[in-house]
């Protein structure tokens, strides 16, 4: 009897034991080149797949693949929440998968849930490096959350992030704040990129000068928020105000400016994005941009069940509203 398993034949060739299970399934995901690389290793260890257990698979599996960038960060377990509940009502079981925001991982993770033959795919801040992503869209229904990928290619659900910049910065401007720096996300988002033209262009309208000095990448990272701020406060010209570009990173900065003595918002107000809930905890407090996460997740369901079912072929792009608030870490009683 041949003992040879995929995941032999999956070290062998460099890849996911998921990749060779599309190769072998026939799927179009894979490239030429990584397909060819399978091929030979399945030869050279004369690996026999089960035919048998591969023939008795449904075509229907009525299951939902989510795949998470950072499951530790409260934005996401709230959308997965509204995909979760909204997918029971309709029959569906969902698997998670979290890649770290890494773009490897997060291939490895849609590989994974495509071998599993999951009816639709729900990916929540997809990487821009991620190639698959592209391909998928003639094969299997996609939805996209938060970050926009490929327009016109897949469904879309989120919000009008750089508007929702705008207004942030528009209300620190009102505040009296001239030296308004900004805590950049992750570069490959879709989301952060617009963050950062609202910013821009808000002060523009204003009639303030743009300076690079200002602007710092944290990764929407808890610890880049705390590293960025204390580069930001180390200038000699230190700004009134920081815009976070999300809720993690504010808390990173909140805690910097703690650690160092200053006060927030009486020496610098700071902002943040999305309302998380540690974002209303008292002795945190902080002005921020709500999203609606957990009607992202539900209405990302509602569009990919439209599509497993045939009932819509368009591309359909839902933006949802979000909001200011306003606590007390922009310092609204702020006086130049």
């Amino acid at each position: 009897m041949n003992s040879i398993k995929i995941k032999d034949v999956a070290r062998l060739a460099g890849v996911s034991p998921a990749c060779v299970s599309l190769v072998l399934n026939n799927k179009p995901y894979v490239s030429p080149e990584t397909r060819e690389k399978i091929y030979k290793a399945i030869k050279k260890l004369n690996y026999r797949p089960n035919i048998i257990a591969r023939s008795l698979r449904k075509k229907e599996t009525t299951t939902i693949g989510l795949v998470l960038p950072d499951i530790t960060n409260p934005f996401f377990p709230e959308v997965a929440r509204g995909v979760e509940t909204r997918a029971k009502e309709y029959g569906f079981s969902v698997i998670l998968c979290n890649s770290d925001a890494d773009p490897v991982l997060e291939k490895e993770s849609i590989e994974i849930l495509l071998a599993k033959q999951v009816d639709g795919l729900i990916l929540t801040s997809a990487h821009r490096k991620n190639d698959l992503i592209e391909n998928l869209e003639k094969d299997i229904p996609v939805v996209l959350v938060n970050r926009e990928l490929f327009p016109g290619k897949f469904d879309f659900v989120g919000i009008d992030n750089l508007n929702s910049a705008k207004t942030m910065v528009r209300h620190l401007l009102k505040l009296g704040h001239k030296r308004i720096a900004f805590i950049k996300g992750e570069p490959a988002s879709s989301a952060s990129a617009d963050r950062y033209k609202g910013y821009i262009l808000a002060l523009k309208e204003a009639g303030i000068i743009y300076s690079k000095n200002l602007v710092k990448t944290g990764y929407l990272k808890y610890e880049g928020g705390y590293q960025a701020i204390q580069s930001l406060l180390a200038s000699s010209s230190p700004p009134t105000a920081i815009f976070c570009a999300n809720d993690m990173m504010a808390l990173g900065a909140l805690d910097a400016c703690k650690d160092k003595g200053i006060k927030v918002p009486q020496d610098v107000a700071i902002v943040g994005f999305d309302d998380i809930w540690l974002a209303s905890l008292k002795g945190i407090e902080l002005t921020t941009i709500r999203q609606p996460r957990y009607l992202m997740g539900v209405n990302a369901v509602d569009l990919l069940i439209e599509r497993i079912t045939g009932k819509r072929d368009k591309i359909k792009r839902l933006i949802l509203p979000s909001e200011l608030v306003v606590r007390k870490t922009c310092g609204t009683d702020y006086r130049k």
